[in-house]
């Protein structure tokens, strides 16, 4: 048995231990278990790191040309957000939050197992490819984070108009902190995005000599860079703040799971490996 293999096993496991601690902390509101959990998502980060390096060694190249592996990697990008955000800020309930989303990537993985995706032809392989796939699952994970700060917004924006001063609103941030916070990382996220777009268009126009138009997958790539262009003018141009625009990003977002999830596996001709 491969060593990368044991490795995913061993942290499915104890990411799955991981949710079941955040998730007892989110019900009983024990800090305890909270920072047992966080100890254990640093075991699964290390793990995780751990078969992305062994599975180099052993399919000899960078493990980002399946849907298997990008789901992973996209987890992993969002384990990494959550133990640094949640080091420097102390921000309750975000790491729940956030390794939801990451275990149901792995989850998921589960279900689509290694084979679900032919690899690209290794004459395709190269230095660009790799750039534009880990900007694009970057501008993701971003994206990703700046729809919990969203959700968390919205949250604790229904707890403050019922004046409800239970301990699930001492633990959620101020309105403004929230906001902040989605604000930069959707500031981080858009030109990750626009400058995978243009990577991506390069390397289509060096290796086929045409550019990709009518590809599904590419024109709601530009059609989700729209929305979050109408995010920030809304904000910036025409004042929108508060609700209006926490529904704004969650409607976005729930876009950039149609992308991934949908687009690129049933009705992209291009992007299906």
């Amino acid at each position: 048995m491969p060593r990368s293999v044991l490795l995913y096993d061993l942290m499915t496991f104890l990411y799955a231990v991981c949710i079941v601690l955040y998730f007892a902390d989110f019900v009983t509101h024990k800090q305890v278990l909270n920072r047992i959990a966080y100890g254990f998502l640093a075991v699964v980060w290390g793990l995780q790191t751990s078969f992305f390096l062994t599975r180099m060694t052993e399919v000899h190249y960078v493990p980002l040309m399946t849907t298997f592996e990008t789901t992973l990697f996209f987890s992993w990008l969002l384990i990494t957000f959550s133990l640094v955000i949640n080091y420097f800020y102390k921000i309750d309930l975000f790491a729940f939050f956030t390794n939801v989303i990451g275990f149901a990537m792995v989850v998921f993985d589960l279900f689509t197992g290694e084979g679900a995706s032919s690899v690209v032809g290794e004459g395709l392989q190269g230095n660009l490819l790799i750039i534009h796939i880990t900007l694009a699952f970057l501008s993701y994970a971003a994206f990703s984070l700046s729809f919990i700060f969203s959700i968390m917004y919205l949250i604790q924006s229904k707890m403050l108009k019922e004046k409800r001063w239970n301990s699930w609103f001492r633990r959620l941030p101020a309105l403004d902190k929230l906001d902040a916070f989605t604000y930069r990382l959707i500031i981080v996220g858009f030109p990750m995005l626009l400058l995978a777009l243009i990577l991506g268009v390069n390397w289509y126009y060096k290796m086929f000599g045409s550019v990709l138009v009518f590809d599904a997958k590419p024109l709601v790539s530009i059609v989700l860079l729209g929305f979050y262009v109408g995010w920030l003018y809304l904000r910036n141009s025409f004042g929108w703040s508060g609700r209006k625009l926490a529904w704004w990003n969650v409607a976005s977002f729930s876009l950039v799971v149609v992308n991934y999830l949908f687009v690129g596996t049933f009705f992209s001709g291009f992007h299906r490996w």
